[in-house]
C-alpha cells in the first residue's frame, strides 16, 4: 500500500473582485492538496485487486474540501481488478474521460493550475449545485461521478479506450440521473490525441431526465524541449440548450532541467442562450524544481469578457467575479508532493 499527497500554497493578487483589489493565501492551485492511498494485491496468473481512496482538504484551514458532497474520500474512491492483458474494471467514485482521456492536453494545468481552467460569464448554463453555476464547467478541473463503473483498456500499437457508467438509482427509470462516459486515446512518438464523451443527468434537471453534456479533443506534440497543445470542449445543458465552446492552445518550453516557462489562450464562446457572452483568458507562468518533490512557482491569468447583457470577469477559483470585463491575477507560490 502506498501514501502519497500533495501540498500548495502561495500569496494571489486580484485586480478587481466587487471592484476592488484582494490580496490572499490561497491554496490547492498548483495542484489540489490532497492525500490518497492506493494499494495492489497480487491474485496470480496476471490479475490484481486495486484501490484508491482520495481526499481533498484546504491547506489554510485543514478542513476536508466539499468535493460531491464533502465526503472524506469525495475526489476519488474505487477498487476494482486488473490484468495487463484484459485490461482494469473498477467500483466506486471514478473521474470520468474528461479527464483521463483529455487533462493531458490541458496546457493550463502546466502553466496556471485552477486559475487556468474554465468559469467566465455564463452562470445562465446552470449546472446544478455549482456555486457559479458554470465553474469547471468542461470538467477538466476534477469532477468524480458517483456510484459507476469503469472499464479501461490496455494499450495497444498506441491505442486506449474507456467506458463509465453511473447508476442513477431510480427504480422503473434506469436512465433517470445516470451518468456516461467514454474515451479513446492514441500515443506516437512525440505526438499524442485524445477524445472525450461524458452525459451526466441531474434530478433538478427535467425529473432527472437531463443533464450537462461534454466532449472535447485535444492533441500534443513534443519538439526535443518545447511542447505544444491543443484542446477543443463543448458543454451543453441538455434542458435550457445553453452551451459553450472553449477554442484553446499552448506551449512549454524547458529551459533546463529545473527551470521551465509556458503560455496559454483560451477562447470561451457561449450561444444565444448564454446572451453570445465570450471570454478571452491568457495565462503565463515560470516554475523552479527545487527538486523532483518541491517547486517554486510563479503565475498570472488575465481574462476579458464581452456579450449582449454587460458580462463580467470571473477567472476560475477566484471568490468572486469582477465589477467589469476584466480581471488580473498574479501569483507565487509552492508545490510539495509525498
Amino acid at each position: 500500500m502506498q501514501l502519497w499527497g500533495a501540498l500548495d500554497a502561495g500569496i494571489t493578487m486580484v485586480t478587481n473582485q466587487k471592484g476592488g483589489h484582494n490580496y490572499a493565501m490561497d491554496n490547492g492551485i498548483a495542484m489540489p492538496n490532497l492525500w490518497g492511498l492506493r494499494g495492489t494485491e497480487d491474485l496470480g496468473g496476471g490479475n490484481k485487486a486495486i484501490f484508491e481512496l482520495i481526499d481533498q482538504f484546504n491547506l489554510g484551514t485543514g478542513a476536508i474540501f466539499p468535493t460531491n458532497g464533502g465526503g472524506l474520500f469525495g475526489r476519488n474512491a474505487y477498487v476494482g481488478l486488473s490484468n495487463d492483458q484484459y485490461g482494469k474494471l473498477t467500483f466506486g467514485e471514478q473521474y470520468d474521460f474528461m479527464i483521463d482521456s483529455l487533462l493531458r492536453f490541458d496546457n493550463s494545468i502546466y502553466i496556471a493550475g485552477l486559475y487556468g481552467f474554465r468559469e467566465g460569464p455564463f452562470s445562465g448554463l446552470g449546472i446544478p449545485g455549482n456555486s457559479s453555476g458554470n465553474a469547471n464547467f468542461d470538467r477538466m478541473s476534477g469532477t468524480a461521478i458517483s456510484n459507476s463503473v469503469k472499464y479501461t483498456t490496455p494499450t495497444y500499437y498506441g491505442f486506449s479506450a474507456g467506458m463509465l457508467y453511473s447508476f442513477g438509482g431510480v427504480p422503473g427509470a434506469i436512465a433517470q440521473n445516470d451518468g456516461k462516459s467514454f474515451g479513446a486515446n492514441y500515443a506516437n512518438g512525440p505526438f499524442s490525441a485524445g477524445v472525450a464523451y461524458t452525459y451526466q443527468r441531474y434530478a433538478q434537471l427535467a425529473n432527472g431526465m437531463a443533464g450537462i453534456r461534454n466532449f472535447g479533443a485535444g492533441a500534443e506534440y513534443k519538439f526535443g524541449l518545447a511542447t505544444l497543445n491543443v484542446l477543443y470542449t463543448n458543454t451543453k445543458n441538455t434542458a435550457n440548450n445553453a452551451t459553450i465552446n472553449v477554442y484553446q492552445i499552448g506551449a512549454r518550453y524547458q529551459i533546463t532541467p529545473a527551470l521551465s516557462v509556458g503560455g496559454d489562450y483560451e477562447l470561451m464562446k457561449g450561444n444565444a442562450v448564454l446572451a453570445s457572452d465570450k471570454a478571452n483568458q491568457f495565462s503565463v507562468g515560470v516554475r523552479y524544481a527545487l527538486s523532483t518533490r518541491t517547486v517554486l512557482y510563479t503565475e498570472a491569468v488575465y481574462q476579458k469578457v464581452s456579450g449582449d447583457n454587460d458580462p463580467k470577469a470571473w477567472i476560475m477559483a477566484v471568490s468572486s467575479a469582477s465589477s467589469n470585463d476584466r480581471q488580473l491575477l498574479t501569483r507565487v507560490g509552492i508545490l510539495h508532493r509525498f
